[in-house]
């Protein structure tokens, strides 16, 4: 009863948003930043791939994101080419977007020490809609039983775009601070005869700094440093800030974070805070990471948290000829 209860809130609750206000957030951004900005692709200084999955709230029908990725750099050429594959699933099927980008980046020695890295990204997104799934308040009769409504209409169910990003990034070998712009062919993404609802341009401002406590000279005196990065991204009448601190040691990794604006409320509908919690492993090139949401909102009771999972392999990684990368 309280599993269909759950799903009940968020049946009436997910009708309210604008179908089109916001692309799908992670908790564990710094371990899957091709999501933030193309001038990350080939960060690390060689190549990489990973996968992501994303299990928002839980315990009720809430979304669910799955991506993989591959990026790489190439020293001769001072360039970076990457391809994402995203794809996510709101309310239980209710809303899903399949999404393909490719990504390219040039690095830029400005001085000895300062890098300079420019981004471009090229997309194409499926995006559907199943009306079925939509339940409203006038649908519900006094025994429960789900009646047939005309509340909602759609003139087509999916839709096929293109869009395009763009991205900047200052970096040296202990800090990366930058922006990125995406959304910018602003789509028209309706499903219904209304006016036009177009995507609106998504605004990324990120920023870390490595804390370096000791650099580790053989097999029993490991590196270990701390990070703090923060990532502001706003989207329409969306705004979220994510401020993370985490410990590297060696082949260990473990984090605190806050996610969300304090106070801050579109349209009157409580801002999803949460407080993420961190950990993950490395060994021969191969990481992986955990992440688990505890959300701060009115959502608390029934929403079960978020689960997020990062699967990452590094190759390749040489020397390269400009050597300031800030790695994780």
């Amino acid at each position: 009863m309280k599993a269909k209860f759950n799903t009940l809130v968020v049946l009436l609750i997910l009708p309210l948003f604008n179908l089109a206000a916001q692309d799908f957030l992670l908790s564990q951004p710094w371990s899957a930043t091709t999501t933030i900005a193309p001038s990350f692709a080939g960060f690390t200084g060689g190549g990489r791939v990973y996968t992501t999955y994303r299990n928002q709230w839980s315990a009720i029908e809430g979304s669910q994101t799955i991506l993989a990725d591959y990026d790489q750099y190439f020293h001769p050429i001072r360039s970076s080419f990457g391809g994402l594959l995203s794809y996510t699933s709101y309310a239980g099927g209710m809303l899903s977007q399949l999404q393909f980008d490719i990504q390219y980046n040039y690095a830029v020695q400005m001085t000895k020490h300062w890098y300079f890295r420019p981004g471009l990204q090229l997309s194409v997104f499926y995006r559907t809609i199943d009306p079925s799934k939509f339940v409203f308040v006038d649908q519900i009769a006094m025994d429960g039983t789900i009646l047939p409504t005309s509340s909602f209409q759609t003139s087509i169910n999916s839709l096929f775009r293109f869009d395009a990003a763009v991205s900047v990034m200052f970096y040296n070998e202990y800090f990366f601070g930058g922006l990125s712009v995406s959304r910018l062919l602003g789509n028209n993404v309706s499903f219904t005869d209304a006016p036009s609802t177009t995507d609106p341009l998504k605004l990324n401002v990120y920023a870390a700094g490595m804390i370096p406590i000791s650099k580790g000279y053989g097999k029993y005196d490991p590196k270990d440093d701390v990070t703090i990065a923060t990532l502001y991204q706003w989207q329409g009448q969306y705004h979220q800030i994510d401020i993370d601190v985490m410990y590297h040691r060696r082949y260990f990794m473990a984090g605190i974070g806050y996610r969300g604006i304090p106070f801050y409320s579109p349209d009157g509908l409580t801002n999803t805070d949460a407080l993420k919690v961190m950990v993950g492993g490395s060994v021969a090139g191969f990481s992986v990471s955990y992440s688990y949401d505890v959300s701060l909102s009115s959502l608390v009771n029934v929403s079960g948290g978020s689960h997020e999972v990062v699967l990452t392999y590094r190759f390749m990684e040489k020397a390269p000829n400009d050597r300031s990368f800030f790695c994780y």
